[in-house]
């Protein structure tokens, strides 16, 4: 099943609603950004969360997104707001992130599929990469898409370094069932695709994302029995 993280949430009623409907990860902006959350809010809308009975016994994991932050500044934010992870999302290199001493994972932005292969090389030490699609002077969160033929690229070379592979960029209920048929990510990523606003999420484009996701799921696994069936 593909996993799904809605990302740049700023309200408890957002983030509850992601999970009610099947939301793997919830995910935090911690850098500058029109979703920027404040850490103080964020530690409030996680401690009502884990103390809300709907979710006792149903994991999920609160992701913090941080851009060319320092580690000590990052381990101060991850011990204030009580994010399980971290995804690094701006400049550093794998050298430095190795360094880190907290869960991490990367998020990159392959232009081109020369550039998404070279994920196998880069010596990342983390269990998975987010790709995302470049646009000169973002970080993220602008909705632009990462072609299918480098969301491909990026695909096989993270499974060829043994991570698991995320996808970002433009997704939203139009087009996700699509892309997770084409492309068959382990999770995808969404913020701007379910939006009213920025930091503010529509119920009704929630619900939608889901049972689209829902649908690809289905058909995935239908066309796998029926390849396994005629073997």
């Amino acid at each position: 099943m593909t996993k799904v993280k809605i990302c740049g949430l700023t309200r408890l009623e957002d983030a509850r609603l992601a999970l009610e409907l099947g939301a793997d990860e919830i995910g935090f902006i911690l850098a500058p950004s029109p979703r920027r959350i404040d850490p103080a809010a964020l530690r409030g809308i996680l401690a009502a969360l884990r103390a809300d009975r709907d979710f006792a016994g149903r994991p999920f994991r609160a992701v913090g997104v941080f851009v060319n932050e320092s580690s000590d500044a990052m381990r101060d934010i991850i011990a204030t707001t009580t994010i399980d992870v971290a995804q690094i999302h701006g400049d550093e290199k794998p050298e430095a992130c190795a360094a880190f001493d907290f869960p991490w994972y990367r998020a990159l932005r392959p232009a081109s599929p020369a550039e998404a292969l070279d994920i196998r090389v880069a010596g990342w030490a983390c269990p998975r990469i987010l790709a995302d699609a470049t646009i000169r002077g973002s970080y993220g969160g602008t909705g632009a898409s990462l072609s299918r033929e480098v969301a491909i690229a990026a695909r096989n070379a993270t499974r060829a370094a043994g991570k698991e592979f995320f996808l970002a960029g433009g997704l939203g209920p139009a087009n996700v069932a699509r892309t997770i048929l084409e492309v068959e990510p382990d999770g995808v990523d969404l913020s701007s695709g379910v939006e009213e606003a920025p930091g503010i999420k529509s119920a009704a484009l929630l619900e939608a994302l889901f049972a689209e996701v829902r649908r690809a799921d289905g058909e995935l696994a239908a066309c796998k029995e029926a390849a396994d069936a005629a073997r």
